[in-house]
């Protein structure tokens, strides 16, 4: 099967995809749980697949998260764990409302305590409480849209045991704007993808509710421990499994990923002072992210989004001298990684533009002194 490379995959629209007309679909009222779970066979207490949510504050949206899981057509058992983080909005009451309804599908855990602010994933206490062997994940303001997602990335990791991650297009809806859009599909059929390619786009290569896993167990505990003080899971978590293995895609986009949604880290990375902070936080966390999977295949693909959050954090401020503050901090972030490949990659933007810029703020003004005095 043909892999498709950073170089390919780099031109395929990632974010602010092909537009789409037409209304947006949403998924149909669930079935009741008898109902589900007639079609399935085997071991009804063995679910093949977990799906692994995080809410938080998704009052507006969990409802159709739920009913996108729920809608779903397979022979193989599923779960649903669902993680609700102290939410204030009644997202917790509708997850208990659906937790009654479909109790041997929907499994909840509620903090009391909320989680995210002492800087613990939710992951943490989903992984060892799920008990499929392929985890889907999708957060609680996205959803899922066609009822045989879950079917036919099961096919893909029975057909390919190598695979580690699978996952197809997505629905891209712009709660700004109203609209709505194609992103990732990267072709027309199934294609592996590079593992350089799912590192280097920085997370936006595999859309989260898109998103599946092979479960190793024997890595569950280093994959959490390899990106715990990371200022976003996604991109961590999907380079971690990329790296186990094969990364599978196909053509169908069987979910819709919200973008500028109330509370949604996409609507938080306004600010000019937030960008920084979460530029110098992401180059930390590779560093240390690359300590821990160094002796894995294609580790080195971690150099790719280094370059590019150094990059936007050397070049984020408007003063010379700030710019030249934060190249020196960025370097010294770096205790894992090679700090001198990294500023062989900068030298010829990054480097040449911050001297650029500050002899053109001095150099005429010696120039017209130097004019005056003789």
């Amino acid at each position: 099967m043909l892999e498709l490379s950073y170089a390919r995959a780099l031109a395929t629209p990632l974010m602010d995809g092909t537009p789409q007309s037409g209304p947006l679909p949403v998924p149909p009222a669930p079935a009741e749980e008898a109902a589900i779970m007639a079609e399935w066979e085997g071991d009804l207490s063995a679910p093949r697949v977990s799906v692994m949510c995080f809410a938080f504050n998704h009052g507006d949206y969990i409802r159709m998260a739920l009913d996108g899981f729920l809608m779903q057509r397979t022979r193989f058992p599923f779960e649903i764990v669902v993680h609700d983080d102290v939410s204030t909005d009644g997202t917790r009451e509708i997850i208990e409302e659906y937790a009654a309804r479909y109790p041997n599908i929907v499994r909840p855990i509620l903090q009391d305590v909320n989680q995210y602010s002492q800087h613990i994933w939710p992951i943490t206490f989903c992984m060892p409480v799920m008990r499929g062997d392929i985890i889907a994940y999708c957060e609680g303001d996205d959803y899922w849209i066609k009822p045989d997602k879950l079917a036919r990335q099961v096919a893909l990791f029975d057909a390919y045991p190598e695979a580690t991650v699978c996952f197809h297009p997505a629905l891209e809806f712009n709660e700004a704007t109203g609209e709505h859009s194609l992103i990732c599909r990267y072709a027309d059929s199934v294609k592996k993808i590079s593992a350089e390619a799912v590192i280097g786009l920085r997370g936006a290569s595999i859309p989260s509710p898109a998103f599946s896993f092979r479960r190793v167990d024997a890595t569950v505990d280093a994959m959490m421990a390899s990106y715990r003080g990371a200022p976003i899971m996604d991109f961590f978590l999907q380079s971690y499994m990329a790296l186990q293995g094969e990364t599978l895609y196909y053509e169908d986009a069987a979910c819709v990923y919200r973008r500028n949604a109330k509370g949604s880290w996409t609507s938080q990375q306004q600010e000019s002072e937030a960008e920084q902070r979460y530029q110098r936080d992401m180059i930390s966390a590779i560093d240390v992210f690359h300590a821990n999977t160094r002796h894995m295949p294609h580790s080195d693909s971690l150099y790719i989004p280094l370059y590019h959050y150094f990059k936007q954090y050397v070049m984020a401020p408007a003063s010379p001298m700030q710019r030249l503050a934060n190249f020196r901090q960025g370097v010294a972030l770096l205790s894992h990684m090679d700090r001198s490949r990294l500023l062989r990659l900068v030298r010829q933007d990054v480097m040449t533009r911050l001297i650029g810029t500050r002899r053109r703020r001095v150099t005429p003004d010696s120039a017209v002194q130097k004019r005056k005095s003789a």
